[in-house]
């Protein structure tokens, strides 16, 4: 569950930095797409998928000892952090790199306990 959780809110995540720039290209700037290039919805979207992973990543890691697990999780988790120091287009990049890896993360998780179940 925590996984798909995961999937979702680092999913989220990835279309707001692919979405915004995008709609705010096509619809210009109004009132509700700056709200989402606000400083508070990225602090938003990022305290869950930082809790999901956090909470979810490290036992099944310690389960399975998977390197991969462990390599994609890690790599999302401090590009996230690292893009809350960046602005403009690296913020982005970092950003969708790291959701990349985390998603990557937590869909591998879900067939390591696929595996399990039915080992």
């Amino acid at each position: 569950m925590k996984d798909k959780l995961g999937i979702f809110f680092s999913s989220l995540c990835l279309c707001h930095c692919l979405l915004t720039p995008l709609l705010i290209l096509i619809m210009g700037t109004n009132v509700f797409l700056g709200a989402l290039e606000a400083e508070w919805i990225h602090k938003l979207l990022l305290l869950p998928v930082l809790i999901i992973a956090l909470s979810s990543v490290p036992k099944r890691w310690l389960a399975t000892r998977n390197q991969w697990l462990l390599i994609l999780a890690s790599a999302g988790f401090i590009t996230i952090i690292a893009a809350q120091f960046h602005h403009g287009v690296n913020e982005v990049w970092l950003t969708m790199l790291g959701s990349t890896c985390l998603i990557a993360a937590h869909f591998l998780s879900l067939n390591l306990v696929k595996r399990e179940s039915t080992a």
